[in-house]
């Protein structure tokens, strides 16, 4: 544990949202290491999976959700004053002055309705971290920054990648303009999501910081009696992670006189119709069993099971790709075989020929010719899986790139 206690407030769009465990995996670390964490959503997703991690560390008690107060111009003006007293210390009375408006003929950018809307992240502004996961959530700080408020505090923009769309990056410039003024640094997980953030704005600081699993928990257990070979795909149901692409590759192994495996699909998406259709046309009931949105728990009982990983994603009709796919750091954590396309980040996460394999985008045939082969190859699948998993405990183990992102939070503060 550092010496130094910090105090961090994290800033979600959603919470809890299932396909984000790197957020919780993050703050979990964060809270190991002493830190006061807080956490902000700007809306609560009641109907969510809770994973383990967010019951082990009681992260909804953690959290205060958006809430509008209604209240009059003079309760919002008496709130305002008792706000900025009780938070003197972390405000900036100059910005303040210059940006907020107190009569409707004002033209100011901030009025009393702004505060009032804002009052329930406000009460408390002592933070030395601000951390927004997400552009969205970036743009909400910077909002607030703008204003004077939180004036103490560094700030942190965590892009991922959804909200670094390729075919919307002249309008996502103009629109992040507000954000990259406030902002004092910005992470993204890979090498491909950070030359797509360098196209919006390259003069502020961006560091490549990828998020990370706990490899305690991602850990094999002992190995099942196996009737089956077993292909897992774990991901959301949508086309730049190609669980279509998946389907596809079945009957190029039945035509290669492979029968006995048996393709998991776990998730749900846009695509889950499709899917079902794509199988019961093709006659693939007995090679396939889709089974839905799982929790992280269910995802490490599927990986202990299964034989290889595979994710075969493409770039999207919008242009966009997974930027990193922690599921792929997941699987290799499990001792499984990854094989992926070389579709955006992905195969930063990967040592292609040795934790399993990097293949071309939309190349089936080639998928399909790596998965015979690791069917064949018992020995090769068992080296592939030690090799998977040290290098996953050595490069984004959450104590790793907790270790990373403290480091980053000490050197903006000093």
């Amino acid at each position: 544990m550092s010496k130094e206690k910090l105090k961090i407030a994290f800033i979600v769009s959603h919470f809890p949202v299932i396909s984000q465990t790197f957020i919780y995996n993050q703050i979990a670390d964060l809270i190991e290491r002493g830190h006061e964490v807080k956490i902000y959503a700007l809306d609560h997703n009641c109907e969510a999976i809770r994973h383990q991690n967010i019951k082990d560390y009681n992260l909804e008690a953690l959290t205060t959700f958006k809430e509008i107060k209604r209240s009059t111009n003079w309760e919002a003006f008496s709130l305002l004053l008792r706000t900025t007293r009780s938070n003197i210390r972390y405000f900036n009375p100059k910005k303040f002055i210059q940006k907020f408006r107190f009569f409707s003929y004002q033209t100011k950018n901030f009025d009393l309705q702004f505060f009032n809307e804002n009052f329930w992240i406000l009460k408390d502004q002592n933070f030395d971290i601000i951390h927004a996961h997400f552009g969205e959530s970036g743009m909400f700080v910077a909002d607030l920054k703008r204003a004077g408020f939180f004036s103490k505090a560094k700030f942190v923009t965590t892009f991922h990648g959804y909200d670094l769309n390729p075919s919307k990056l002249h309008i996502l410039k103009e629109r992040y303009a507000k954000l990259f003024r406030e902002v004092d640094l910005m992470t993204v997980n890979s090498s491909y999501s950070k030359s797509l953030l360098e196209q919006l704005f390259n003069k502020k600081e961006i560091q490549i910081l990828p998020v990370g699993l706990n490899t305690k928990k991602f850990k094999k257990e002992a190995e099942r009696s196996r009737n089956l070979f077993q292909i897992l795909f774990v991901g959301r149901l949508i086309e730049l992670k190609a669980p279509l692409l998946a389907l596809q590759i079945i009957p190029l192994l039945i035509a290669k006189g492979i029968n006995d495996f048996k393709l998991i699909l776990a998730g749900d998406g846009e695509l889950e119709e499709e899917i079902n259709e794509y199988i019961i046309k093709n006659n693939l009931e007995s090679f396939v069993e889709c089974i839905g949105a799982v929790s992280q728990e269910k995802v490490v009982q599927l990986m202990n099971d299964a034989d290889v990983f595979i994710l075969p994603g493409v770039y999207d009709r919008e242009g966009r790709a997974e930027t990193q796919g922690l599921v792929i750091q997941e699987a290799q954590s499990m001792e499984l075989p990854v094989l992926i396309s070389d579709a955006g980040g992905m195969k930063y996460g990967v040592v292609d020929g040795k934790t399993g394999f990097v293949i071309k985008e939309n190349d089936l045939n080639e998928f399909a010719n790596k998965l015979e082969i690791l069917q064949n190859d018992n020995i090769l699948r068992r080296e592939m899986g030690k090799e998977g998993r040290a290098y996953v405990k050595k490069n984004f183990d959450s104590r790793v790139l907790g270790d990373r992102l403290e480091k980053v939070y000490f050197q903006l503060l000093n």
